[in-house]
């Protein structure tokens, strides 16, 4: 089945240490501090491959980590910053977080990033903490981790025009039949399942192009999910013009296109307002030659102009390309004239970002807030100095005062971001 979502998870590498250490030298006494900063973790990042029509690449790999950055050493030699990790996507991909849905951001364009999971800071090394009343400090900071989180990609393919009709109404032979594209074709509904995408030229010189995709085949509910409706229906969105293909040789024509119309309509009621020229296909057929007439009279009392057409033979094939040029035309001048249709971004303040909250977390307490999560994460408990830096910190903010007030006392277990740090006496 046709991939236009999936779900993956992504870990940015994690900052590497900063080092204490103390400058050791043959006749160079009270060297001083020596250490250097850690490296920087990789990141995560997505970037569009325009030959890419599918995310069927992540049923097979659903996680990606960057590595960290390498840890600082003596003689202030830097830790090595990790590369990133990246994940190539079709044009058209949305990415969003998982669960809760909020919108990241949308790749559209060849050779466009975007950052989904920031790998961590490295940490300062001793030498960067030593002032004229220390000179010799042993703090170093540890690496911030990087970030991780699910993300949902969906796929919208982005083209020009759009060839939307019922299953087996001639979609991709017409496709075939103006483009280099070779779609899979058959005498039986549903031979398409995957959009298929083709390059049409649009004038005799072949100055002028167009990115043409066949949408496949929809059938009565598929606004509502009935025949993977609204899978298929999201790759309409994003074309500028929608060319509706009628079976010249079903047995009502215009009723099986008014149902399709009828759920474009449903789908999103402002696809019917963009160009959309009408072809019936099939006039290489004797009994569709036959109806043709009777087929375009009607089509006509409705309000449309329709085009008879034959992939086999060719048969209007060039009045169909002008009538494409004539709607890119039409559709460009909307485009000028009106708003462009985009996703509206929400951004919200974080009344957390630069303050901190204290809650309760089941028996325990938490510190929330990003600035104190990344300084308990930066901080090596295991060394004396930089766990006397942090608790003056928090007596600084006022964060041990309000863990105090809230029950902090011997024995009970607070949590800052991923440490876990059981209160004291002291």
């Amino acid at each position: 089945m046709f991939a236009d979502r999936a779900r993956i998870l992504v870990s940015g590498g994690a900052g590497g240490d900063g080092a204490s250490t103390m400058r050791r030298e043959a006749h160079v006494p009270r060297g001083g501090p020596d250490g250097g900063d850690g490296g920087k973790g990789g990141s995560v990042v997505l970037v569009v491959e325009a030959g890419m029509t599918t995310l069927g690449d992540f049923k097979r790999r659903r996680h990606f980590r960057a590595e960290a950055g390498g840890r600082g050493t003596g003689r202030r030699a830097h830790g090595r910053s990790a590369t990133d990790v990246v994940i190539r996507v079709p044009p058209g991909t949305v990415v969003r977080t998982h669960p809760d849905g909020e919108l990241i951001g949308e790749l559209v364009e060849a050779d466009a990033r975007l950052v989904v999971a920031r790998g961590g800071r490295g940490g300062r090394g001793n030498a960067r903490f030593a002032t004229p009343t220390n000179r010799a400090p042993t703090h170093a900071e540890k690496g911030i981790p990087g970030e991780e989180r699910w993300v949902e990609l969906e796929l919208k393919l982005i083209a020009d025009i759009g060839l939307v009709g019922a299953p087996n109404a001639g979609k991709s032979t017409l496709l075939a039949g103006l483009t280099e594209a070779r779609p899979a074709v058959g005498s039986y509904p549903f031979t398409t399942v995957t959009p298929n995408l083709g390059v049409v030229t649009l004038d005799t010189e072949g100055e002028r192009t167009a990115v043409m995709a066949d949408v496949p085949g929809l059938i009565e509910g598929a606004h509502s999910g009935r025949g993977l409706g609204h899978h298929f229906l999201r790759h309409v969105e994003r074309t500028r013009v929608i060319v509706g293909v009628i079976d010249g040789a079903a047995r009502d024509p215009i009723d099986e296109w008014e149902a399709v119309a009828e759920e474009l309509r449903l789908h999103d009621a402002t696809l019917m307002d963009r160009p959309m020229p009408l072809v019936v296909t099939k006039l290489d057929l004797a009994e569709v030659r036959e109806r043709w007439p009777e087929l375009r009279k009607a089509l006509r009392a409705a309000g449309h102009d329709p085009l008879g057409v034959s992939a086999h033979d060719g048969t209007g094939l060039e009045a169909l390309r002008a009538a494409l040029a004539k709607s890119l035309d039409e559709a460009s001048a909307r485009e000028v004239d009106g708003a462009p249709d985009e996703e509206m971004r929400v951004h919200r303040f974080d009344p957390l970002a630069t303050g901190w909250q204290v809650v309760p977390d089941g028996d325990d307490l938490r510190v929330k807030g990003r600035g104190i999560e990344v300084a308990a994460a930066r901080t090596d408990f295991e060394n004396a100095e930089s766990r006397d830096r942090f608790w003056r910190l928090l007596e600084r903010l006022g964060i041990d005062l309000e863990l105090r007030k809230q029950g902090a006392g011997p024995g009970r277990m607070v949590h800052i971001g991923r440490a876990e740090l059981e209160w004291g006496d002291e």
